[in-house]
């Protein structure tokens, strides 16, 4: 409700900051070239936005709703995973009795392998969202007191945010940054809170990905963490962003299915 609460005084503050910026440029001492070129670009932009030619933007539309698409699939993977869950057993009895009876034991064994290790990696992620979210929250708290008292305001829903966005790989810490530089931008000193949020996201990053990811995840997995990151960099390179998600879990599967078939066939 604070939040709700809030929101109109921070369009508010958004307003008053167009407002300062136009002050600021109208008092700079620009050369009057430099002033009359940059108020011509301007103007022609704004002339230029009534006759956009909107099929040119028809790919952009696309990637952009391609994004959104992928963004909300991956939210859907939660309540999936719940319904897979209540209904296992008929799930795995139906899938079995697809299979000759002497094959079933096999499969089941590697079924289980896989559940094993994939439930490991979702804790290990769970885990890390936690993580990130209480370093994210502590360091906005840090920010509130000795930049600003608005990240005071906005500190438990932002950390909340990095925690969630961290099952995201490699862009969720950025898109989870960008809400925190539009408070930064209402600030008293714009300049100063946004520097210090930009390091403060930075510090965290690189904190997940050299030390966290490899840590954590290499021991939910029981993978060495600079296996982990070498599996990261061919997952992404050959799957992109999907590659990135799963490719510790599927190396650290594959390693055990290897190990049980071996034994079984020696």
């Amino acid at each position: 409700l604070d939040y709700v609460r809030d929101f109109p005084n921070l369009l508010r503050t958004f307003e008053d900051l167009a407002t300062r910026l136009g002050e600021m440029y109208r008092n700079l001492n620009l050369p009057e070239s430099v002033r009359a070129y940059i108020d011509q670009a301007l103007a022609d932009m704004g002339e230029g936005a009534g006759g956009i030619d909107f099929g040119a933007l028809l790919p952009i539309a696309r990637t952009i709703a391609g994004t959104a698409a992928g963004f909300f699939g991956f939210l859907i993977i939660p309540i999936w995973a719940f319904y897979i869950l209540r209904d296992r057993v008929g799930l795995t009895q139906g899938f079995l009795s697809a299979f000759p009876a002497s094959w079933r034991d096999e499969i089941w064994a590697v079924m289980t392998i896989i559940e094993r290790v994939f439930g490991r990696w979702i804790r290990g992620q769970l885990l890390l969202g936690l993580i990130v979210g209480g370093a994210t929250f502590a360091g906005l708290m840090l920010l509130g007191w000795l930049v600003d008292p608005r990240f005071l305001q906005f500190a438990v829903l932002l950390a909340v945010i990095a925690g969630i966005l961290e099952l995201l790989p490699i862009i969720g810490p950025i898109i989870s940054m960008i809400p925190t530089l539009l408070i930064a931008l209402t600030t008293r000193d714009p300049v100063l809170s946004v520097i210090a949020v930009l390091i403060l996201y930075i510090v965290v990053q690189q904190l997940e990905n050299n030390v966290l990811v490899p840590k954590i995840q290499g021991d939910a997995v029981e993978l060495h963490p600079s296996l982990v990151i070498f599996a990261l960099v061919i997952g992404g390179a050959i799957a992109g962003f999907r590659g990135a998600i799963l490719a510790i879990p599927i190396t650290a599967a594959g390693r055990d299915i290897y190990l049980y078939l071996f034994r079984r066939l020696s």
